[in-house]
């Protein structure tokens, strides 16, 4: 083997150290600025829950959200409830308002029956977060007693 090949293989194993260390710093580093933008989120996001409490034997339901939204924020989150009832339909709606932690937090939110009552079976429930941002889920849901 000539000297010459040699000296050309020490710096490519420098430059792979290097390239090795440099990216060991920067895993290191990113993890703490993801967790930083986790727990301050600059977007609004809803999420409705299954399965929702029915109250007062149909009359409403109790539907609990799971939402994100920048810290100190004020808006509401609305859902409206919709379940075939025999040859008829289950219509509600329902919101309220809250202010956000700046992570995921649980909201409640109550649904009144607008006509016939809710019963203990599946219902198609539509929600927003609004007010400075907005965010839009939609789902089946299971409801029980």
């Amino acid at each position: 083997m000539k000297l010459s090949t040699i000296r050309n293989v020490r710096p490519a194993k420098a430059a792979a150290v290097l390239a090795v260390v440099a990216g060991a710093i920067f895993a290191s580093v990113l993890p703490s600025s993801a967790d930083v933008s986790a727990q301050s989120p600059s977007q609004h996001g809803l999420r409705i829950q299954s399965p929702a409490q029915q109250l007062a034997r149909g009359a409403a339901v109790r539907v609990e959200t799971l939402a994100t939204c920048p810290a100190n924020w004020s808006g509401y989150i609305s859902i409206r409830l919709t379940q075939r009832v025999g040859s008829d339909v289950a219509t509600g709606y329902g919101y309220t308002n809250f202010v956000c932690t700046g992570g995921l937090q649980t909201v409640m939110v109550t649904v009144t029956a607008e006509q016939n009552a809710f019963r203990a079976s599946t219902a198609y429930a539509t929600g927003n977060i609004s007010g400075g941002g907005s965010a839009f889920d939609e789902r089946e849901i299971e409801i029980v007693r």
